[in-house]
């Protein structure tokens, strides 16, 4: 990154920056692209540093303070060509050396838009910075997902949601994620954007099985409240767990091969999956079936 310049925003950039901020983050979920009215609005209570190679933008960072002794970066990011070089490392280092100056202990990163991660940490832990990992996004392009059978072992079954699953799921997702869900509510789910009235469809809900008794459950969702990518709207992974007594013979991936066919089928473009980084066995299985991680929050 040496050739990388760091900038504030200036008269001369203004256009570009929102031009850059808007085109990076037009498809994460929450959020509202900005007018240049916003962008004067935030500059007044925070800070905008810019980062450019030979001239032109490619990453960018703004930080604020949210409250006494805790700062936060709202976002730091970059466009998707410029993804994998780790480019708002150097914006978000000027940020977080102006949260400093104003009395923050802790800064809070709200939606990190950059790649690879594990580089990122890397460069914060070599600093001696803690970094407390908090809400990951990953994101597979359908384009490169093959449809396959679901590798299940002999004893066990996948088979999808019938008339009258709703409590069966409940008590399944409770089981495996100590939720309290009951039948009313079987399938809230927040971060991914789901309608429970618009997105809910029998065939794109699983349920492992062992000998007849659901131990497991995933869903492919298509995501009719969020923006379309590549003219269809996104297709989301939700609740992929199996019980404890019954992990390590493979039913996760059969489940998530489940779920990702019945998107392919219906002809997705992206779909995106949420879990958390210390949550090893769910990363590398994600990323073992070809996602990346596309978003993530934490605090350092």
């Amino acid at each position: 990154m040496n050739d990388l310049t760091v900038e504030k925003l200036n008269a001369q950039n203004r256009n570009a920056t929102l031009s850059l901020i808007n085109n990076a983050y037009d498809n994460v979920h929450g959020f509202e692209l900005l007018t240049m009215d916003d962008l004067s609005a935030l500059e007044q209570s925070g800070f905008f540093v810019l980062g450019s190679v030979d001239g032109e933008l490619v990453s960018f960072a703004y930080s604020a303070m949210a409250e006494e002794g805790l700062g936060e970066i709202r976002w730091a990011g970059v466009p998707d060509n410029c993804r994998g070089e780790c480019r708002t490392l150097p914006p978000m280092q000027a940020c977080i050396n102006y949260l400093k100056s104003k009395g923050a202990k802790r800064v809070g990163v709200v939606t990190w838009l950059d790649a690879p991660y594990r580089q990122m940490l890397s460069h914060f832990e070599g600093e001696g910075v803690e970094v407390i990992h908090d809400q990951l996004i990953l994101r597979l392009d359908m384009q490169d997902y093959t449809p396959q059978l679901p590798p299940i072992e002999t004893g066990y079954s996948i088979r999808t949601f019938r008339e009258g699953d709703e409590q069966t799921w409940a008590d399944v997702k409770n089981a495996v994620f100590g939720s309290s869900s009951n039948s009313g509510e079987f399938w809230n789910q927040s971060f991914l954007g789901v309608n429970k009235g618009l997105d809910f469809a029998p065939h794109g809900f699983f349920f492992a099985e062992k000998d007849g008794e659901p131990i497991g459950i995933s869903a492919g969702i298509v995501l009719h409240d969020r923006k379309k990518i590549g003219g269809t709207f996104p297709g989301g992974i939700g609740w992929t767990g199996v019980h404890e007594d019954y992990r390590g013979v493979g039913l996760g991936r059969a489940l998530m091969v489940s779920s990702l066919n019945y998107l392919h089928d219906r002809g997705v473009a992206v779909t995106e999956v949420g879990t958390q980084f210390y949550r090893t066995a769910a990363v590398n299985l994600y990323e073992s079936l070809g996602f990346h991680i596309h978003t993530a929050s934490f605090t350092i």
